[in-house]
């Protein structure tokens, strides 16, 4: 049965919908991150784009569910919910781990046979033939202190935050831990759609690690460094909205971003 967009509408939140828009935008958080980090964004790009901000389980308004740990099961799902709404272009964006699933989205639709993103949009993520991945470990650090610490300081979390918010997005933030520590890249034909990657200049993501993805297209390629941090899109998006949306203005998705 093919999906429906009412049966893959809980993968979207902060959503308004633009019945007219020509081509919509699938935007994907960082680990421990939800769909409200763009929830600013649809006024900044032009009026014929559809922002859809994607909600992974286990946070915001669907934090009772189980989050996933593992990028195959997170990206079929994905699938889904592209193929649901397949009757207007696409482009998908993602930041941080958005940016890994992003990337085997675009892969998956292809071999499903469906069409590539006009445009391919990864920021602050090194291009995954150039990470170096150990065996998977055995989840044991959810109690560590030391580790939650870091993944809460690493994902901009403040140590002030109350304990009782803590747990609350600690499920989902050690979850997406799982997925980026258990990913196994395997190698594929490049996309043909063009790739745009960026990164904060003070990002711990180095301009080499952008500079891998250009192995991934046959398509036009830019990287592109703003001022900031990790979460420049976050604390400074105005350069990067910018940018998306000359790039989103080209009717081919051409990479104008950078």
């Amino acid at each position: 049965m093919e999906p429906t967009p009412n049966a893959t509408e809980s993968w979207l939140s902060h959503h308004t919908p633009r019945p007219e828009a020509r081509v919509r935008l699938f935007c994907l958080p960082h680990a421990g991150g939800g769909a409200s980090l763009f929830r600013t964004w649809a006024p900044h790009l032009a009026p014929d784009v559809e922002v859809l901000p994607v909600q992974l389980p286990g946070r915001e308004n669907r934090l009772r569910e189980t989050p996933l740990t593992e990028v195959p099961a997170l990206v079929e799902q994905l699938v889904d919910v592209v193929r649901a709404r397949q009757d207007k272009p696409f482009a998908l964006f993602g930041h941080s781990m958005g940016a890994l699933l992003a990337f085997e989205l675009a892969r998956a639709l292809r071999r499903h046979g469906l069409p590539e993103p006009l445009h391919l949009f990864l920021a602050s993520y090194t291009a995954p033939q150039l990470l170096t991945r150990t065996p998977p470990k055995a989840r044991t650090h959810e109690a560590d202190p030391e580790v939650v610490r870091a993944l809460l300081t690493e994902r901009g979390i403040p140590e002030s935050m109350g304990e009782e918010l803590k747990q609350l997005v600690l499920p989902s933030l050690l979850a997406d831990t799982a997925v980026c520590e258990s990913y196994q890249y395997t190698e594929e034909a490049p996309l043909e759609c063009p790739v745009s990657a960026f990164r904060g200049s003070e990002d711990y993501v180095q301009e080499h690690h952008l500079e891998g993805w250009r192995e991934q297209t046959r398509g036009p390629f830019t990287a592109r460094s703003f001022l900031g941090d990790h979460f420049f899109l976050r604390d400074t998006p105005r350069g990067l909205l910018q940018a998306l949306r000359r790039a989103l203005a080209s009717p081919a998705g051409s990479a104008r971003a950078a």
